[in-house]
């Protein structure tokens, strides 16, 4: 038969209710964490974070220190004792080697040896160990003829090893020292037969262990203060060596964002003074114009009227009349093209237009000019850009499609214009059979590629690109993109 799940997510999951509960509190406590850290400087991060590693290591090494302090310090002082009892006590137990019993002669060296004798009011308790876990002779004499497992310390007494430790008194054995102590020094030590250095049994005592504890508690300050004074010393040399780079880092940073600020300055100077020089060339075109139609055109105009003048007075002279008549044929062209060169070097007046008018206005006098049918698109609104941009864009459009009209032989282009990726983008592109004399702009002689240069250092110099598409039999595409951040 089928059961229901009636768990819930959370239970299917593994998460109870409270586990999600408490991890979103601690995802948002750590998040509150990295905020406040957020906050703080480089300088102050090492601070805080060497500091904790410090206190972590001098934590670290003090505890191994009072450790090694306390273990050392244990070890002489039941080695010494072990030493002591191993002189004086073993001679009175060789006869553990044949037997479990003492003698009473031996036990009685015993008592006065170890019970009425200095080393008595040191030692709380004292016991002999057979090897086979009887106990035949004690400072309490309750203890006496008792058995317990062969185990622990004393089975490594028994083979041989010095064993001891601060014991809490919980074993069976201590029964009679837990009502007057809390905790008792423990070794147990070998007895050997003197003969053969078998091992013929095991002595265990108790030391009082406050004078030992009074020791290793002022070894272990005195490591704890070198190791606290040592952390605190080398903690202060990083934190000023950290602090003596971080403050010439912030210097350097400081004078890196000035010579930023002043790099940025410079460039935009140089934009604006590249702005300038095209207003400022515009206006040389625009007077050499101007002089060219007022200066030399009024001179030859002049010539033609007077020659028109003299041709009259010399229809008697048939030769002389057709030299007069070629001189003027000659001045009339000349006049012309003056007119013409005149005419192309002045822009039109493009302070009041914005740039949609300034391309139609460039496109009209292209196709006034030689009759080619351009088609012109731009978006609904673009944006409004100073004179020295209009200026450059209708000097691309006009060269390009001279250059389309002229070299590619098409009698049909198309100009466009958007704004895309915070750049403004114009586009002119023509059918014809394409050149691929553009790729050899940069090896070209002074002379060579004057209209290409013209439009690529225009465009360079409001801080834009220009780009030539031209492949044989595809068409060519002048594109040209000013960046809106700079030329706004």
């Amino acid at each position: 038969m089928l059961k229901r799940d009636l768990s819930t997510p959370a239970e299917r999951s593994g998460w109870s209710v409270p586990d999600a509960a408490v991890r979103g509190l601690a995802g948002r406590a750590w998040g509150a964490v990295e905020r406040l850290v957020a906050r703080f400087t480089l300088f102050q991060r090492f601070m805080v974070l060497s500091l904790a590693i410090l206190l972590v290591g001098a934590y670290v090494i003090g505890s191994f220190v009072s450790s090694e302090i306390e273990n050392r310090v244990i070890h002489r002082t039941s080695a010494l004792t072990a030493l002591y009892v191993d002189s004086f006590v073993s001679p009175h137990l060789q006869e553990l080697g044949a037997g479990h019993n003492l003698s009473q002669e031996h036990v009685d060296a015993l008592d006065q040896l170890l019970v009425d004798s200095a080393l008595g009011e040191k030692i709380a308790t004292f016991k002999v160990w057979h090897p086979d876990g009887d106990i035949v002779w004690a400072k309490n004499s309750l203890l006496i003829g008792k058995r317990f497992p062969v185990e622990d310390d004393l089975a490594g007494a028994l083979s041989g090893a010095l064993e001891t430790h601060v014991s809490d008194l919980s074993e069976d054995e201590n029964f009679f020292e837990r009502p007057a102590y809390d905790h008792l020094l423990e070794t147990y030590a070998p007895v050997r037969a003197d003969q053969t250095g078998e091992i013929i049994g095991a002595v265990e005592f108790y030391q009082d262990p406050a004078d030992l504890e009074a020791e290793i508690d002022s070894s272990q300050r005195t490591g704890w203060f070198i190791v606290g004074g040592s952390t605190a010393v080398m903690y202060l040399l990083l934190v000023g060596m950290v602090r003596g780079a971080s403050s010439t880092i912030r210097h350097q940073h400081e004078r890196l964002d000035r010579l930023a600020r002043q790099n940025a300055a410079l460039a935009r100077r140089v934009a604006e003074a590249a702005a300038r020089k095209s207003e400022t060339d515009e206006m040389l075109l625009r007077r050499i114009a101007q002089d060219l139609h007022d200066g030399p055109a009024q001179d030859v105009g002049l010539v033609l009227l007077r020659l028109d003048s003299l041709h009259g007075s010399l229809q008697s002279g048939a030769a002389a009349a057709g030299d007069v008549e070629l001189m003027r044929t000659a001045l009339g062209s000349a006049l012309q093209e003056i007119r013409l060169l005149s005419a192309g070097l002045r822009l039109p007046e493009m302070e009041d237009m914005d740039l949609a008018d300034v391309l139609k206005k460039a496109v009209q006098d292209h196709s006034s000019k030689t009759g080619d049918r351009i088609r012109l698109s731009f978006e609904e609104k673009l944006p409004e850009v100073g004179l020295p941009v209009k200026i450059a864009l209708y000097r691309v459009t006009q060269e390009a499609l001279n250059n389309a009209h002229h070299h590619a032989g098409v009698s049909e282009a198309a100009v466009s214009v958007g704004v895309s990726n915070a750049a403004l983008t114009l586009e002119v592109s023509d059918n014809g059979a394409g050149t691929a004399d553009v790729d050899r702009e940069n090896t070209a002689t002074p002379g060579q590629f004057l209209g290409i240069r013209g439009m690529r250092e225009r465009v360079e110099m409001l801080g834009g690109a220009l780009e030539i598409a031209a492949n044989p039999g595809a068409g060519t595409t002048v594109r040209a993109v000013l960046p809106l951040g700079e030329i706004g």
